[in-house]
C-alpha cells in the first residue's frame, strides 16, 4: 500500500492512499461471491448465476461494499504505517476504484499537536509552609463567632458607621426609576424593602451610608449620590441618583463570649480547647490541599510556558463553548443579568478561548509524558472512578457505566485519571524548596 502524507495547518493531515490491486481484487471477489449466494437472477437457481452476470447486475452495491471493507482498514493501516497520532478522521474523499481493481482515496485526519517534550523532571517548585499559626486559629474561631452573632435593636440612638441598619428605599433619576432609565442596572438599585446594610463607606454607592448617619427608626432621609466612574453599566458612571430612604431599624451585632458555652454551641459537648484543636486540624487539611494544588499549578505553568504548538481548531471551539456555558451558568446563578453578560461578551469569549487553549495544550503535553513514561490507567482505577461517580449521582455502578458508554465519555474519564497520574508523577519528581 502506497501512502503519501501532506501535513496541513491546524493539526490536519491528508493521506493519499493507493491500495494494492491484489487486495482490492480479493475483496471484490469475496463480496461478489457473497452476493451470488443470495442473488435472484432469472433463469438461474440461487448461488448458480455466473460471476459476470452478478457483477453486472449488482456492480454499484458490490462497489459500495468493497469501499466499506477497505476504507476503514486501509486508513488505519496508513496511520500506523506513518506512526501518526490521530485524534479522528475528518473526511474521506476522491474514492476511485478502477476496472483494473486499482483503488485510491484521500483521508483528512485531525492529529495531535506536534511538539518536543520539554524537561519535565526536577522542575523547581516553591512550597509554602504547612504550619498553622495561633493567629490563623484565632481568625478561624473569630469567623465562627461572627456566624453565631446576634443582632439586637438599638432604638435609643441614631445610626452610626459600622452599624447594621434595615431600610426601605426608592431611587430615581429625574423622576424616573433607576431601572427604567438603565434597564441593565438591575432592579435592586431602584427599590427594596426591609433591606439590611452594614454602614460602611463601600456599601451601596459612596456617600449613601454617610447620608444616613444620625437617622433614627421612622426617619426619612432624601439625598443624591453620584454613580462612581468604575460602575460596570454603560452610561451610568457620573449619573446622579436621588434616594428616599426610610430608616426602619438599627441593629447592633453582638458576638457571643469566647468560652466553653460558645464552644458547645459550635460542637456539642466540646470545650473551647477542643474547638481550637478541631480548627487547627481543619486548617492543616485546607493548607495541605492548597499546597498540593499550588505545586501542580506551578508545574503546569512551567510546562505550558515551554511548549508552543498549534491546536486542532475544532477541539478549541468545542472546549471554548464548554467553558462559556460554565461561565454563563455560574454568573446567572450569582444573579448577573443576560444584558450584562452580553455587554461583556467579547471579554468573556476571549478569556474562555485562552482558557480552552491552555487546558487543551496542557492535556496533550501530559498525555505525551504518560506515553514517554509508560503510565497507563488500570481497569481497577477506571472502575473505581465510575463507582465514585455512581455514588455521587445515586446510581448503580452498571447504570453509570452504561450511561458513560452511551455518551461516549468513558475515554474522557480515563483521560482525567491518566492526566492526574501524570501530575502526581511530576510532583513526585519535582525539586521542592521552601517558599
Amino acid at each position: 500500500m502506497n501512502v503519501v502524507v501532506e501535513n496541513l495547518p491546524n493539526c490536519l493531515a491528508t493521506l493519499k492512499v493507493e491500495v494494492d490491486p491484489e487486495r482490492v481484487s480479493a475483496a471484490w471477489d469475496t463480496v461478489t461471491k457473497d452476493f451470488g449466494k443470495y442473488a435472484r437472477i432469472p433463469g438461474y437457481r440461487p448461488g448458480k448465476a455466473p460471476t459476470a452476470i452478478i457483477e453486472k447486475k449488482y456492480r454499484k452495491e458490490i462497489r459500495d461494499e468493497v469501499e466499506k471493507k477497505l476504507l476503514n482498514d486501509s486508513t488505519r493501516e496508513a496511520i500506523q504505517q506513518h506512526k501518526l497520532r490521530v485524534l479522528g478522521v475528518q473526511s474521506v474523499d476522491d474514492i476511485q476504484i478502477g476496472d483494473d481493481k486499482t483503488m485510491s482515496f484521500s483521508a483528512t485526519v485531525v492529529t495531535q499537536p506536534s511538539f518536543e517534550l520539554p524537561n519535565y523532571k526536577g522542575l523547581p517548585v516553591a512550597m509554602k509552609s504547612q504550619d498553622v499559626t495561633e493567629a490563623e486559629i484565632d481568625e478561624s474561631i473569630e469567623n465562627l463567632r461572627e456566624q453565631a452573632a446576634d443582632f439586637i435593636d438599638v432604638p435609643e440612638r441614631g445610626a452610626a458607621m459600622d452599624d447594621y441598619i434595615v431600610v426601605d428605599y426608592r431611587g430615581t433619576i429625574d423622576g424616573k426609576s433607576v431601572h427604567e432609565v438603565f434597564p441593565k442596572a438591575g432592579k435592586p438599585l431602584t427599590a427594596n424593602d426591609d433591606f439590611w446594610i452594614r454602614m460602611t463607606d463601600e456599601a451601596f454607592f459612596p456617600g449613601y451610608c454617610t447620608n444616613l448617619v444620625g437617622a433614627k427608626p421612622g426617619d426619612v432621609r432624601e439625598f443624591d449620590v453620584v454613580v462612581p466612574a468604575d460602575f460596570p453599566v454603560a452610561g451610568m458612571p457620573g449619573t446622579t441618583i436621588h434616594y428616599a430612604v426610610t430608616m426602619k431599624g438599627i441593629k447592633e451585632r453582638v458576638l457571643p463570649p469566647l468560652d466553653d458555652a460558645f464552644a458547645d454551641s459550635v460542637m456539642k459537648g466540646k470545650t473551647l480547647a477542643d474547638v481550637r484543636e478541631a480548627a487547627k486540624e481543619e486548617l492543616q487539611t485546607q493548607k495541605a490541599a492548597s499546597i498540593e494544588a499550588d505545586k501542580r499549578n506551578q508545574i503546569m505553568r512551567q510546562i505550558l510556558g515551554a511548549v508552543e504548538c498549534e491546536l486542532p481548531q475544532n477541539l478549541v471551539r468545542n472546549e471554548t463553548q464548554r467553558i462559556l456555558s460554565d461561565i454563563v451558568r455560574d454568573n446567572q446563578a450569582r444573579g448577573v443579568t443576560d444584558e450584562v453578560l452580553k455587554e461583556n461578551q467579547q471579554q468573556i469569549v476571549g478569556a474562555a478561548s485562552q482558557n480552552a487553549r491552555e487546558r487543551l495544550k496542557g492535556t496533550f503535553v501530559l498525555l505525551r509524558i504518560a506515553e514517554q513514561e509508560g503510565l497507563k490507567v488500570t481497569r481497577e482505577e477506571l472502575y473505581g472512578r465510575i463507582g465514585t461517580l455512581a455514588e455521587k449521582y445515586s446510581m448503580t455502578f452498571e447504570k453509570m457505566r452504561k450511561e458513560l458508554e452511551k455518551r461516549g465519555a468513558i475515554d474522557q474519564v480515563s483521560e482525567e485519571i491518566l492526566t492526574a497520574k501524570v501530575l502526581d508523577f511530576l510532583v513526585a519528581n519535582a525539586s521542592v524548596t521552601a517558599a
